[in-house]
């Protein structure tokens, strides 16, 4: 299994939005955005932390307003050449979110539900 899959695998199981954090890296040059996911609403649920790494177009929808979740997600390999862009992520059915990046990675995975 790949990295990909593997990051698919979670965003299938962790589908409830805990936090969405957009930051600059090195003073503008791209923007890194942290995603916590959880696998349930109820409090202490356990919780996926994923960051990707310089992205690019994101469009966020009909987020918020209540528990928002993300039931669709998928990350796949963008072919094309483009230097600073080599994935995107989308949410397939509902299209609340969708944005290319460079890379990701797994932070945290608390699966313990505590």
């Amino acid at each position: 299994m790949n990295n990909v899959e593997a990051l698919n695998g979670f965003l299938r199981e962790y589908v409830y939005v805990e936090s969405l954090h957009l930051d600059s890296e090195d003073g503008l040059t791209g923007y890194n955005l942290l995603m916590t996911l959880a696998k349930s609403s109820d409090p202490g649920a356990a919780t996926i932390a994923v960051m990707f790494f310089k992205v690019g177009g994101l469009n966020v929808r009909g987020f918020g307003g209540g528990l928002t979740q993300f039931m669709d997600l998928c990350v796949s390999r963008v072919e094309g050449g483009l230097d600073r862009i080599r994935y995107e992520l989308v949410d397939e059915v509902e299209e609340k979110i969708a944005f290319n990046f460079h890379s990701f990675k797994v932070l945290s995975e608390d699966g313990s539900g505590e």
